[in-house]
This record gives C-alpha cells, sequence and structure tokens, in this order.
C-alpha cells in the first residue's frame, strides 16, 4: 500500500470506527456503542480501505499505460514522467505485466528510458516475460549506453534467460561488432557479452551443450581479449560436466 493510500485508509477509518476528525485523539472513551456495532463498523472500515487500495491501484495502471503508449507514440519521453512511472513501478510490480513487450515498446524503452526497462525486466513475475521483453529490445547496431542498460537489467536473472534470447543477443552483438568502427566500442560490447554468458552458462550447465558451437566460435574471433579467453575456457571446462 503506497503512502497516498495509506493516509485515505487512515482517515476513513479515523472518521468512521473513532468518530473524528483526522490527526485528532479522543479525550475520553464513552462505551455507547454495542460490540456488535464495533465489529460492523470495522468491517466496513476495511471493506473501504480495501475499496480505496483497489481504485488507487487501477488509476495507476491506466495512468502508466497511457503514458507509455503516448511516449512510444511520440518517441520521447519527459525525465519527470519517466522517474514517476519508475517509481509506481516499484511500488506496484505487478504492473510490469502489463506493459506490453512488443518490439515498439521495449526498444524505445531500451534506447530512450533505460530506467524504466530495467525496473520492467527485473521486477516482471515469469521467466517467458522477460525473454519476450530482452528478445524484443534487441536490435543491431547495439550502442554502448544500450548495451549497458540491457546488461543491467538482465545480470541478476542470467540464469532465467532461454537458448534463443542468448542467441539472438549473441547475434546481435557480433552483427554489431562487423559494423562498429571504434575499437574501443568493439572491445566494450564483446567484454560485456562474455561477462553475461559466463555467469549465465555457470548457473545454468545445460546451456553450455546448447551454445556451445555458436558462442566458441565467437570467443575464438576474439581470443586476444582476456574476457573472451576466459569464458571459452570455462566452456571448454563445463562442456563434459553438461553432457553427463
Amino acid at each position: 500500500m503506497d503512502e497516498e493510500t495509506e493516509q485515505a485508509v487512515r482517515r476513513h477509518l479515523a472518521t468512521t470506527v473513532m468518530s473524528r476528525p483526522f490527526g485528532s485523539l479522543p479525550t475520553s472513551i464513552f462505551p455507547t456503542f454495542s460490540v456488535e456495532i464495533d465489529i460492523q463498523m470495522v468491517a466496513q472500515g476495511i471493506h473501504k480501505a480495501r475499496a480505496i487500495e483497489t481504485a488507487t491501484k487501477q488509476g495507476n495502471q491506466d495512468r502508466v499505460l497511457s503514458q507509455l503508449a503516448t511516449a512510444v507514440s511520440n518517441g520521447t519521453l519527459a525525465s519527470d514522467l519517466e522517474l514517476e512511472i519508475i517509481r509506481t513501478l516499484k511500488r506496484q510490480p505487478e504492473l510490469c505485466s502489463k506493459v506490453p513487450a512488443e518490439p515498439a515498446y521495449m526498444q524505445f524503452l531500451l534506447t530512450s528510458c533505460p530506467g524504466i526497462f530495467e525496473c520492467l525486466v527485473t521486477l516482471v513475475v515469469g521467466a517467458e516475460k522477460r525473454n519476450a521483453m530482452v528478445q524484443n529490445a534487441l536490435v543491431s547496431p547495439l550502442s554502448v549506453a544500450r548495451h549497458n542498460a540491457l546488461i543491467n537489467s538482465v545480470i541478476s536473472h542470467a540464469s532465467e534467460l532461454t537458448v534463443d534470447t542468448l542467441l539472438k543477443y549473441l547475434d546481435v552483438v557480433e552483427a554489431t561488432c562487423r559494423l562498429v568502427q571504434k575499437s574501443e566500442t568493439r572491445m566494450h560490447n564483446v567484454r560485456s557479452l562474455c561477462r553475461l554468458f559466463y555467469i549465465a552458462i555457470s548457473q545454468n550447465k545445460a546451456l553450455v551443450e546448447l551454445v556451445f558451437i555458436q558462442l566458441s566460435s565467437f570467443c575464438l574471433s576474439f581470443l586476444k581479449v582476456k574476457e573472451a579467453a576466459d569464458l571459452y575456457k570455462r566452456l571448454v571446462e563445463l562442456r563434459p560436466q553438461a553432457s553427463t
């Protein structure tokens, strides 16, 4: 229950059950109510409190979805609205499952509102929805800023990423490395990918055999990068364990 809802509930209970204006306390208590009336008033207060909370959550959901739809349509979202949406998502994480996971939404959020994207991916319930969000956000070329936001969003859920998601991510990073001119950007993308895959295969060894050919090929292409060499060694080390 957020602060606004809590205040509304307290105000209702104070003015019905206590029969006093909000914020004041009775100086004396007179037993003028029967137990049955007291129970009825408390039950009514609880019912009202639940109704207020439900209405508040529904209002927040409608507002957030409307704001995001407008932002995706216009291609921009004011920074104050972005912060407001992030606060709402953290208070009501169940809202994350209501946000469309379609490419237009995910690519816009990863590029323009990485804070919201991170909130959605980390708070949404269910690996299927999380993988859909990540897959639909992936598009080449992957800039350093977008790559950083993506890694920050999925690193704590690396073991939940499916083979399809990981291979699409690998394809996008490979395509980006072929396109970018700056070696620093290319190396950053390689290191970021190796970091994520190292965690993913260490937490879920069954992935090793499923991604071995594509991932080992990538690592061998960048063996001069320490993280790529370390990941290749880890792949070779875990492969016998994964096949048993």
